[in-house]
């Protein structure tokens, strides 16, 4: 498979100090976005879809969290594939002049393995190619066999289980994995001044990947974890936050004790419930992840709780900010009436590329699209910054957001209050924050 760059010059930036491969990075990121039509457009001026071989109507597929315990975020992820389809063919159509319509159709995961592969096989049904998400690790676990053996192509927005990244596969993520996010997390603590923390979390691709990569850096900082994990498909957590009530008496009084919680919305919001009747639990600071990062729900419904708890700073894929990101914005919100979170902007992202992708090679195949799309990927610049990938096919870097629910105006909001820098190992607060 094609990916970014040859592996030869991929191993000489990976032997580069991790600040001078960022600075790179983004430098050349800059550079590749000005020049994309430059490079694109001429092949798609010259080219009708026609002559391509491409059909008029283009179908990507897409399997949403519009049930189970990511419903929160669903029906935003769909608004943000909605909008970059409606920008695809706008462009495609007013631009380029092409007779070529791009349509989106759609699977419900149920956040949940079993209706996951179930729902590719119907799209695959349909005859799609090409697929964005899902959005969670073990939905993209569940669908990796099929993807691979039927040569679909399949694009997650947001899943960063370590163990997904593998190279020369049909599965491509367009954010980092948990690796880094592991680091993130445990600076995030280790900086809050906690140097014993439990964490509770979800025994899935995502959740023991995350749990194992904090428990490193945070060890490897000087501080002490003990998890506690629970099942995946579990309805009720009481004896899990007993464990967890247990642990934090048994590391003693003091304010260097803390709260890891590694869940998704609905698991997390009974969570919280429930360790709003224990005491110990409530004296303590909790921390979150990008499970619940941005979450409407928990904020709806126990975000007076987290408020109780310290506010709950979350740690979140945090794009760069730049002119196109705020225009896209600006346009979501004056559509939905809301502004679009950071892995809407990688769904969107992700549209623009396979679109690119397919227009290029002039074929809708699978694995003509898996050859190509790596080499697309590294000469866009979108909503999300450079969308390069690694050579496992995920994305190659990024910065963290230090997010906190806050009570401001008769209701809750989240809120970006500082930004973890991996280049340097360190938060930037923001000022007043």
């Amino acid at each position: 498979m094609l990916f970014a760059m040859s592996s030869d010059r991929w191993c000489i930036l990976r032997a580069l100090p991790n600040s001078v491969r960022l600075v790179l990075y983004i430098v050349v990121g800059l550079i590749v976005g000005l020049v994309l039509g430059a490079l694109v457009s001429p092949v798609l001026r010259t080219s009708s879809g026609k002559e391509h071989g491409i059909p008029s109507e283009i179908v990507i597929g897409g399997l949403f969290p519009f049930t189970g315990e990511l419903s929160g975020f669903g029906q935003k992820y769909y608004r943000a594939a909605e909008l970059a389809i409606e920008d695809v063919n706008r462009f495609v159509h007013e631009t380029l002049g092409l007779n070529v319509t791009f349509k989106l159709i759609t699977e419900d995961t149920g956040t949940s393995s079993s209706t996951a592969a179930k729902a590719i096989q119907s799209l695959a049904a349909k005859g799609v190619q090409v697929i964005v998400g899902p959005y969670s690790s073990r939905c993209v676990e569940a669908v990796k066999s099929y993807a691979d053996s039927h040569r679909i192509v399949v694009v997650s927005p947001s899943s960063t289980s370590p163990a997904l990244a593998i190279p020369n596969d049909f599965i491509f993520r367009f954010v980092p994995t948990d690796v880094h996010q592991g680091k993130a997390l445990a600076r995030l603590v280790w900086e809050s001044g906690i140097r014993r923390v439990a964490v509770i979390y979800t025994q899935d691709p995502w959740g023991e990947g995350l749990y194992n990569a904090f428990k490193k850096y945070f060890e490897g900082l000087g501080g002490t974890v003990v998890g506690i994990g629970y099942a995946p498909e579990a309805k009720e957590h009481s004896a899990e936050v007993r464990k967890l009530a247990d642990t934090i008496k048994g590391f003693g009084t003091g304010s260097d004790v803390g709260v890891l919680m590694i869940s998704f919305e609905d698991d997390g919001i009974d969570i919280l419930k429930l360790a709003s009747e224990n005491p110990t639990l409530m004296r303590v600071m909790w921390f979150g992840t990008d499970g619940t990062v941005y979450s409407t729900k928990l904020a709806e419904q126990v975000g007076d709780i987290m408020v109780k708890l310290g506010n709950i700073p979350h740690t979140g894929y945090s794009p760069p900010d730049s002119p196109f990101s705020r225009d896209v914005n600006a346009r979501y919100r004056a559509k939905y009436g809301e502004d679009m979170d950071p892995y809407g902007r990688t769904t969107y992202d992700a549209i623009w590329v396979i679109a690119f992708t397919i227009l290029q090679t002039g074929r809708y195949d699978g694995s003509t699209i898996a050859k190509a799309l790596p080499e697309v990927a590294m000469r866009f610049y979108g909503a999300s910054g450079w969308t390069a990938l690694d050579e496992n096919g995920d994305r190659a870097f990024g910065d963290y957001g230090i997010v906190a629910l806050k009570y401001e105006n008769g209701k809750y909001v989240w809120e970006e209050v500082g930004v973890y820098r991996e280049a340097t190992d360190s938060i930037v607060w923001f000022e007043g924050k």
